[in-house]
């Protein structure tokens, strides 16, 4: 079971697990907005119904930047080799240094990319241009927050959405 943790005005921050959800609830540093009426947890003593959505008592403080990841970097390129274009989950993907490390690259947004095993090797510690490859998409950073781009599941519940105006919404 999954909570969708809001801020204390109501702007979505993340989806989190039930069990950091309950933690949040019982230390008194988040209040309940709705429950889930069918999943119940208990204790010796008590019995709680999960929260389907929480609301944090402080302001949550955001990032102006996105959190350079390796996720983040396959969310960024769509979880998309970019050398050869096709598409993979993220345990088929490598970082790929588009200048290479050993050649004074960076490990950034702007000189990291996804690469597929196959690609990545065939590179190897060479420019693309050195290896006769070429870049889909120049690297940069994402524009997006995770604040605005929740990755939610196809099973996530559909109330969930009515908090979620005009966000970009990623079924994982």
């Amino acid at each position: 079971m999954r909570t969708l943790l809001l801020d204390s005005t109501f702007f979505p921050v993340r989806v989190i697990n039930w069990q950091k959800a309950m933690i949040l609830l019982l230390t008194g540093r988040a209040e309940l907005v709705e429950e889930y009426e069918d999943k119940t947890i208990r204790s010796v003593n008590q019995s709680y119904n999960l929260p389907r959505i929480l609301r944090l008592f402080n302001k949550h403080k955001s990032s102006k930047n996105v959190r350079f990841t390796r996720q983040n970097v396959f969310w960024r390129d769509s979880h998309i080799c970019q050398y050869c274009g096709c598409k993979f989950s993220s345990s088929d993907l490598t970082f790929d240094h588009v200048i290479p490390s050993s050649k004074g690259g960076l490990t950034n947004w702007e000189n990291i990319v996804s690469a597929c095993h196959p690609c990545n090797t065939k590179k190897g510690s060479s420019t693309p241009e050195q290896a006769g490859m070429r870049l889909i998409k120049k690297p940069k950073e994402p524009k997006w927050t995770p604040e605005i781009c929740l990755r939610l599941k196809e099973d996530d519940p559909l109330e969930w959405h009515q908090w979620l105006p005009g966000s970009k919404i990623i079924f994982n």
